[in-house]
């Protein structure tokens, strides 16, 4: 995370945030948090204004960041200041352009700053798509499941940097330089304001971004699962939403490791695994055999005008009649499907009740 300069006010390092986008409930500011980085009490603290302005709880995203919802339009300049002053956005120019999701290991923690920090130095880069997303990731690590347009592979030493299943192999310290300049070779052949991905560029000319690169296959490996992992704690946050007691309890005693959120509502915790009782006794996940890790819905009625039905509830109502092992639910109000997993899911379109929720599970199984 880029620290805020001092001489500058928290509105002035963040116009973006005088244009939030509005929902039915209110006004939305989605944070950047490049690799899903960010300090405990960073945390604790946006989770504080989030209580004081709008919807208490914060929103986990599949980018691995946070969003503020239910907040009043337009927004009072002290959120504003407030926001700006803890540097969660450096560079209002570049908001749109900073997707970028990581495994949630520590080894990667300088390839991410250091791919954050060149993005934010080039003026050109804010011309990136809203959609347009960079994975930072171990040799098929889970990241590499996301729906990425230039992926950074790093085994330690040397790294590949992948683009339409091609890659190049450079010397670690490359290896940021080369992503972006991949990035900036997408700009220059990018047909028209609708070509959000790599993906949506005709093949000679996704050809041509890496031209004689190696085939490249990545086999990635799950999320990982709630519990301990080695030291540290890996906790699932249900339906992505964080209290601001989650938030103290995730914080805990003030240290330099940051929590690494993930693109699968999760956030792992270094060095947390000893805390895994009070972390847990707020109701956050910490045990792999929970509900909660084949559950998860659209934001539903009254936050999207798209629906009646109020998914979040009848999510939570179901949750202690799923089956942990049984196929992944994902309840929506729409046919839209709003962030539903990248892993293979059933779904369940407006149910009227639990009973519904615990029928689409168990109709995947007996056709299994």
């Amino acid at each position: 995370m880029t620290s805020p300069s001092p001489s500058r006010s928290g509105a002035d390092r963040c116009p973006g945030l005088l244009a939030p986008f509005v929902s039915a409930d209110g006004a939305m500011v989605r944070l950047r948090l490049p690799g899903g980085r960010v300090d405990g009490r960073t945390v604790a603290e946006i989770s504080s204004l989030a209580t004081r302005y709008g919807d208490p709880a914060l929103t986990l995203t599949s980018r691995g960041s946070l969003q503020l919802r239910g907040l009043p339009d337009p927004l009072p300049r002290a959120l504003i200041d407030a926001i700006g002053d803890l540097g969660l956005i450096p560079s209002g120019d570049h908001d749109r352009a900073r997707n970028i999701v990581a495994d949630p290991v520590g080894s990667l923690d300088d390839l991410i700053a250091a791919l954050d920090e060149g993005l934010l130095a080039d003026p050109g880069l804010a011309g990136l798509p809203g959609r347009f997303l960079l994975a930072v990731a171990e040799p098929d690590g889970p990241a590499l499941a996301e729906p990425w347009d230039i992926a950074i592979v790093d085994d330690g030493s040397a790294a590949r940097v992948v683009v339409d299943g091609r890659a190049t192999t450079v010397p670690r310290g490359q290896v940021p330089a080369t992503a972006l300049e991949l990035a900036r070779r997408f700009l220059a052949a990018r047909v028209d304001e609708r070509t959000w991905n790599v993906r949506d560029l005709p093949a000679d000319l996704r050809v041509g971004l890496l031209p004689g690169g190696a085939p490249f296959v990545a086999d990635p490996a799950g999320p990982p699962a709630p519990g301990a992992l080695g030291d540290d704690l890996v906790v699932l946050v249900p339906l992505g939403l964080l209290t601001a007691e989650q938030a103290g309890a995730l914080a805990g005693p003030r240290g330099p490791k940051p929590l690494r959120l993930t693109p699968w509502r999760s956030i792992v915790v270094p060095g947390g695994a000893g805390r895994a009782a009070d972390v847990a006794a707020t109701g956050l996940v910490t045990t792999p055999d929970s509900p909660w890790t084949v559950l998860t819905a659209c934001a539903g009625s009254p936050s999207c005008a798209r629906t009646d039905t109020a998914t979040r509830d009848l999510a939570r109502s179901a949750a202690a009649h799923l089956d942990p092992a049984g196929t992944p639910v994902h309840v929506i109000g729409c046919d839209r499907a709003c962030g539903h997993p990248t892993r293979a899911h059933v779904t369940s379109l407006n149910p009227t009740s639990a009973a519904d929720v615990v029928a689409a599970q168990h109709s995947s199984i007996r056709k299994a």
